[in-house]
């Protein structure tokens, strides 16, 4: 598939509208090989994961593998991990090297900073001139973090992460996410193209239909924006009480069991956003008066919330309305990350390509709470090899699970040539999937 073939068949839908065919093509595998995830910046791993001399993590994306390692001097680097002798992949998943990193296939070693320690019989090859030190050593691969997420790309010309990052690192800049930890990593193979599952989560559109549980606590505003490669959409509450209490005058409304209600809901159902210091506080509320405020209700709750953190020393984060609202409900990370903040914390996903099928990826989610600065990881992985192995783990993700397999289906149908979103609540889909055939079709030039 060229690129004058992908310029025509967008230029035959609308604006706005985007063909299906890049759900289910396998042409589209190669092209995303090609011109995707090597010109972007990926998260790779959070840095509690690389916490010691020697730790490291496999990231792999399509058809790369790429080593993370942390060194004697505390410095991350990252190589293509593959032995330069006959190409066999040094690591898998994560662990401790200690000083070197060896191939079990010819034993080849190499310090952990890449570079070639000991080559086996290394004096055969005089007999065609020698093996050179600077083309054994590892081939090292761009590596920069943000906020404790540690990103990689092989392009050795895309812009630096934070300028890649804009406008993020400045939306989230005083609230210390570096000062988390992860309460849960949770992955599994979904039956949908990686870019289906990644697009679930990219609006707030599906919650009344998807989530009708949340229609209980309060209305919301919904809206989203694009902001160049990435995007975000937030719901602003105009009303904060519980269905049971529409109707009733103001003043009548129990605020606490309002607040209390909703955040036992998601700590329970979705396990992320309002963790277990939001649920303390939250359990707090009800020493207040029955008739306390909504104002006396959000005060407490933050002073509630801010001495439950303390209790394991981490710190209320020095946030202001006007940057809670700026930061939205969930931003889009180009191409593959999704970010919800909290002053809680921080939910994350990712998708992936499983290997060379459009029709199924890899799909994570992580939840971060805040955490002294110097609290070790604590967080087992958990990996799940199908939709129906992970069924009684999450009921708020298992109720976007649902759709999921039914669109990648239904987009292989006749009756569905493109995708169309809606342009006020799914901005970020329409910003996504512009920026995603714009990369197919000219990735460099999209960059610069």
């Amino acid at each position: 598939m060229d690129t004058q073939y992908l310029e025509t068949m967008r230029a035959r839908c609308a604006a706005d509208t985007y063909p299906a065919a890049a759900y289910f093509e396998p042409e589209f595998v190669a092209l995303e090989k090609a011109m995707l995830w090597k010109h972007t910046w990926l998260m790779a791993c959070r840095d509690e994961v690389l916490a010691s001399p020697g730790d490291y993590y496999v990231y792999d994306v399509a058809d790369e593998s790429i080593l993370l390692l942390r060194l004697n001097s505390g410095e991350v680097k990252a190589f293509y991990n593959v032995c330069p002798h006959r190409g066999r992949k040094l690591k898998h998943g994560t662990g401790n090297t200690g000083d070197n990193v060896t191939c079990r296939f010819h034993g080849w070693v190499w310090n952990i900073d890449g570079r070639i320690r000991s080559i086996l019989d290394r004096d055969d090859w005089n007999l065609t001139g020698g093996l050179a030190d600077c083309d054994m050593h590892l081939k090292e691969v761009r590596v920069a973090d943000w906020e404790g997420w540690w990103f990689v790309t092989v392009d050795p010309d895309l812009k630096p992460l934070h300028e890649y990052l804009d406008p993020l690192p400045d939306v989230f800049r005083n609230f210390g996410y570096r000062n988390t930890r992860l309460a849960f990593h949770k992955g599994l193979k979904v039956d949908c193209n990686w870019k289906v599952v990644m697009e679930a989560f990219l609006e707030s559109y599906h919650v009344a239909a998807t989530h009708p549980q949340s229609l209980n606590y309060g209305v919301r505003t919904p809206g989203s924006a694009a902001f160049g490669l990435h995007s975000k959409f937030f719901h602003l509450f105009a009303d904060t009480r519980l269905a049971s209490d529409k109707g009733k005058e103001k003043q009548a409304i129990d605020y606490r069991m309002a607040r209390y209600a909703y955040v036992k809901e998601m700590h329970e159902t979705l396990g992320a956003l309002h963790g277990r210091h939001a649920m303390a506080a939250a359990t707090r509320l009800l020493e207040l008066p029955e008739n306390a405020t909504e104002q006396e209700v959000a005060e407490a709750y933050t002073r509630f919330h801010a001495e439950a953190m303390a209790a394991d020393g981490a710190t209320y984060p020095t946030i202001t309305q006007e940057e809670l609202v700026r930061a939205g409900t969930a931003w889009h990370i180009f191409p593959n990350m999704i970010i919800l903040p909290t002053v809680d914390g921080l939910q994350a996903y990712r998708a992936r390509p499983n290997k060379d099928d459009p029709d199924t990826a890899i799909f994570e989610v992580f939840w971060l709470e805040r955490s002294a600065p110097d609290a070790p990881a604590t967080c087992t992985p958990e990996f799940y090899p199908s939709m129906e192995a992970f069924k009684g783990q999450n009921f708020f993700l298992e109720q976007d699970f649902s759709n999921i397999a039914a669109v990648q289906e239904g987009v292989k149908s006749a009756g569905f040539q493109v995708c169309r979103p809606n342009p006020v609540q799914e901005v970020t889909i329409s910003n996504f999937q512009r920026n995603y055939f714009d990369h197919l079709a000219h990735a460099r030039g999209t960059q610069k």
